[in-house]
């Protein structure tokens, strides 16, 4: 998972602040790297580096990113394992020069990278999917002759869509034409449009728009590529719409409460995420304890709809960065040793429900149960607001294996046994789609049903792929 914005501005002011401010509103989507490249219509200016925003971007830089339109990123790595090289944005300077920044995972990409060097004779820098989809889009552009054109644009994302198998929500820079934003189409990664009396705005959450005062348009919907060009003019065009399935994992875990996605807002969808677990909820307990953050919400839903008291029981250090996406076990082992700290008063002696967002390797819950344990917890039962996740993810979550994950094998008594928990009560799939008010999402990391093309065989490959990769990370 990553986040990106990307900004054309009509007054001609340059964009590179704006791309800074709006970043750090989505520094929770990334943290190995951070991008910017902006476009004065004549040449790109870019910045890219590992870190998080705030340690890439100097006021020198800033400055030195000229240029009315421009893109930026925050990344967490699926695929790939050197940080620094694989920062996006990209860019390729045929046709027209094309820069590219995106959010999402490309499942074939092993295939498609092939072709591109063999048939194309592309050589490509990195192991980042953003630079497969720039040259995906530069080649079939390269295919049409002539002069620039929307409709050569648009014409060129019909191949690329029908190529690419996976999710992928992107902004592109045409240098000196303008700015491009497309959305996979099943819309599995979340986009954002929007406007004010300046320029217009594409983001992966509406959070950005807020910080940065512009006003919410719409979501980009399935399949769908906009462009706006240098006078301000609006050209949409639906290339390739399938079912739309957006990833349930943006409500559960990855969005800010404040934001919205597809008109639902993030912070109802997990107080309702509370709500259904209490539906199913027979014990008696003396307090309920999120693990902060994303968990809050939702604990406060379960809380009031039980009866019983909320309380912070764990305080997390700010300055550890999130431990699911962290790429390598031992950076999150490590991690979580440092990222909470437990309130004695509120745990000692007591019977606890424990809300967790979700559990997926298994890492912090066990580390969690053993320190509410340490410190005289009396019960200990886990409560969590997304169902038992059983298979990889090929679209832009860090799920690669399925033995990674804790409940591929094991049944929900065998995990409360391994994670030393009273109890388990999970959300079920029935009760996540309720909360999210929307039946029709990516639920296969849970179920195993893909919502494009994935077989068998791609899903081994993947989970080898992976491990290869993390096993050599930068």
């Amino acid at each position: 998972m990553c986040g990106f914005i990307g900004i054309i501005k009509l007054n001609g002011k340059d964009v590179a602040e704006e791309l800074v401010t709006g970043l750090l509103s989505i520094q929770h989507r990334g943290q190995d790297s951070s991008g910017i490249i902006t476009s004065d219509r004549s040449r790109f200016h870019i910045k890219k580096n590992a870190g998080l925003v705030s340690n890439v971007f100097s006021r020198s830089d800033v400055k030195s990113l000229k240029g009315n339109v421009g893109i930026g990123h925050v990344r967490y790595s699926t695929i790939g394992f050197d940080i620094e090289n694989d920062s996006q944005p990209f860019f390729v300077n045929y046709p027209f020069g094309i820069a590219l920044a995106h959010n999402g995972n490309i499942a074939n990409y092993e295939e498609i990278r092939s072709s591109l060097e063999k048939e194309s004779h592309r050589q490509l820098t990195s192991r980042c999917d953003a630079e497969l989809i720039l040259n995906v889009l530069a080649d079939e552009m390269s295919r049409i002759s002539g002069e620039f054109s929307i409709g050569k644009v648009f014409d060129s994302l019909g191949p690329l869509m029908k190529k690419l198998n996976g999710s992928y929500s992107a902004v592109a820079i045409i240098n000196g034409h303008g700015l491009l934003a497309f959305r996979d189409p099943n819309g599995l990664r979340p986009m954002i449009f929007g406007k004010n009396d300046s320029g217009f705005i594409f983001a992966s959450e509406t959070v950005v728009l807020n910080l940065l005062d512009y006003t919410y348009i719409r979501d980009v919907k399935p399949g769908e590529a906009i462009f706006i060009d240098n006078n301000g003019n609006i050209h949409s065009k639906i290339i390739d719409a399938r079912e739309k399935t957006p990833c349930m994992f943006e409500w559960v875990y990855f969005a800010r409460p404040d934001s919205t996605i597809e008109g639902r807002s993030v912070y109802d969808v997990r107080l309702r995420l509370g709500e259904e677990l209490a539906k199913r909820w027979d014990k008696d307990v003396d307090v309920v304890i999120p693990v902060p953050d994303t968990s809050r919400t939702a604990a406060m839903g379960f809380a009031k709809a039980i009866g019983a008291e909320y309380r912070e029981g764990l305080i997390k250090n700010r300055y550890v960065g999130r431990t699911f996406i962290m790429p390598a076990q031992k950076k999150r082992d490590n991690a979580v040793k440092l990222k909470l700290n437990p309130i004695t008063s509120e745990i000692k002696g007591k019977k606890i429900a424990l809300v967790d967002d979700s559990i997926v390797r298994g890492t912090t819950s066990k580390r969690l149960v053993s320190l509410l344990r340490k410190y005289g917890a009396r019960e200990i039962h886990l409560v969590v607001t997304c169902p038992p996740i059983k298979y990889p993810c090929f679209y832009g979550i860090d799920i690669a294996t399925r033995k990674e994950l804790i409940a591929s094998d094991k049944s929900v008594e065998e995990i409360r046994k391994f994670l030393g928990a009273d109890s388990i009560t999970y959300q079920t799939i029935e009760g996540l789609k309720r909360a999210i008010g929307m039946n029709s999402i990516c639920t296969a990391c849970l179920t195993g049903n893909y919502p494009t093309n994935i077989s068998e065989t791609d899903i081994s490959r993947f989970e080898k792929i992976r491990e290869g990769e993390r096993s050599r990370v930068v």
